[in-house]
């Protein structure tokens, strides 16, 4: 090997090392970046509609979801949410699904950020009358996220789910509401 070559190899060397440490820095730089992973609970709002019986029906709610944040101002989440059981007469539904949001985010504060969410996701309904029945839809929210520390966050949120799977004649609506709150903690 000669001496042009080790110069080559050192240059690159060099140059690779640089390119690097320059994107760690912004790395770091960016402590927004990252991976996360939060729990949500709360209660889930669905109108119900079968023959003369028509009423709002409430059930507790449970989110669970993990995400990465690209920069201060975007994040991707993947997400499973039980949606609770709605009862009308004798018949209920129990409602399930897993999503996948795109969130945007601005700052408040330093420490408060209000967000909302467009996502889709695939839904599972299962009926006591018998049978189940699967759609995908598309989901929209806003929320409110308090920082605690750089890894702990509180959550507040209000989403709407679209095109749930009704079960012909029995009165599901293919809409649903939900509120909630959880913590969300980054890597």
């Amino acid at each position: 090997m000669n001496t042009k070559h080790i110069a080559r190899l050192i240059k690159t060397a060099a140059g690779g090392s640089l390119i690097a440490l320059a994107s760690l820095s912004a790395h770091a730089a960016d402590k927004e970046q990252g991976f996360y992973m939060g729990a949500d609970i709360g209660r889930t709002k669905q109108n119900l509609n079968a023959g003369s019986q028509s009423s709002d029906r409430n059930s507790n709610s449970l989110n669970l979801y993990g995400g990465y944040k690209i920069d201060k101002n975007f994040a991707v989440e993947l997400g499973y949410a039980d949606l609770g059981k709605a009862k009308i007469g004798d018949a209920s539904a129990k409602t399930k699904a897993l999503n996948a949001d795109l969130l945007a985010s601005t700052a408040l504060t330093q420490d408060l950020s209000l967000y909302g969410r467009l996502g889709a996701a695939r839904y599972d309904r299962d009926f006591s009358a018998g049978g189940s029945d699967h759609t995908v839809g598309f989901k929209l929210g806003a929320g409110l996220e308090y920082k605690l520390s750089d890894q702990l966050s509180l959550r507040g949120e209000v989403t709407r789910y679209n095109n749930l799977p009704t079960a012909d004649g029995q009165g599901f609506g293919r809409t649903a509401n939900n509120v909630s709150a959880g913590v969300k903690y980054r890597f």
